[in-house]
């Protein structure tokens, strides 16, 4: 399908409840995908998963022993153990990454996502770790496709995307969380190659217009550069093709 713009992804975090995959796909152009992110899967679910989404259209969330030290509620987890977690290096660590390769080589994955725990502050220790993870543990070559790091913690949005620049990875971020106070044009003039927006709202409902047509003026600021747009919205289906629809028109 034609996206609304050449250089634009747009779809939801993960598959909504009631949407079959192949209808998905019709209507969007791009899904982050968290089954990885808790425990091992059977080779049979990215065999479907890549028959359904065309290439370059999937995110996989990396394993969280790449990058939480806590593990999630999950049936049958990764496993892991005191030296896992928060971009270090590990045995275990390296065993799920080997899986999440596969998996980016047999859906012909856009990019990997890299989510930080909320604990991950901007220290300089952690910093450090984040640059020794993106060059020697997880670097372009070794992943095969774009690297995305989603901050956690109190990090601050133009120090973190000039970091992640510097780094060579792409910098996720939530546009339409500011201080009200803020205009929408505080996210312009961002140091970045590409954008990851990351759309998360607290409130129930669809996202309003007004909000939205923010968005659509934030990356038209942004016209010469690769966007993703992934919303994790609680009406995030019909959010994504509200967006898509507008960007279009």
């Amino acid at each position: 399908m034609e996206d609304a713009r050449p250089l634009t992804r747009i779809g939801c975090v993960d598959v909504p409840a009631r949407v079959d995959r192949e209808r998905y796909f019709r209507e969007l152009t791009y899904c982050e995908l968290s089954a990885l992110f808790s425990g091992p899967q059977k080779p049979s679910t990215f065999a479907k998963w890549s028959e359904a989404a065309p290439p370059k259209t999937l995110g996989l969330v990396a394993p969280f022993p790449l990058t939480h030290r806590k593990a999630p509620t999950a049936t049958k987890a990764w496993p892991h153990d005191a030296t896992t977690g928060d971009f270090r290096d590990a045995p275990l660590a390296r065993a799920a990454l080997a899986d999440l390769i596969a998996a980016v080589k047999q859906t012909q994955a856009a990019c990997v996502v890299f989510r930080s725990a909320d604990s991950f502050s901007a220290s300089a220790a952690n910093r450090d770790q984040l640059t020794k993870f993106f060059a020697e543990v997880a670097p372009e070559e070794t992943i095969g496709c774009e690297r995305v790091w989603v901050p956690g913690g109190l990090w601050d949005l133009r120090a973190a995307v000039k970091f992640a620049t510097e780094l060579g990875v792409t910098c996720a971020f939530d546009p339409l969380v500011r201080d009200p106070n803020d205009p929408p044009e505080i996210h312009y003039g961002l140091e970045a190659a590409s954008l990851y927006l990351r759309i998360e709202s607290a409130r129930a409902g669809l996202i309003r217009n007004e909000k939205l047509e923010d968005l659509v003026a934030l990356i038209e600021h942004y016209e010469e550069l690769p966007v993703t747009v992934a919303f994790a919205s609680p009406e995030r289906w019909q959010d994504a093709r509200n967006f898509k629809k507008l960007l279009t028109d």
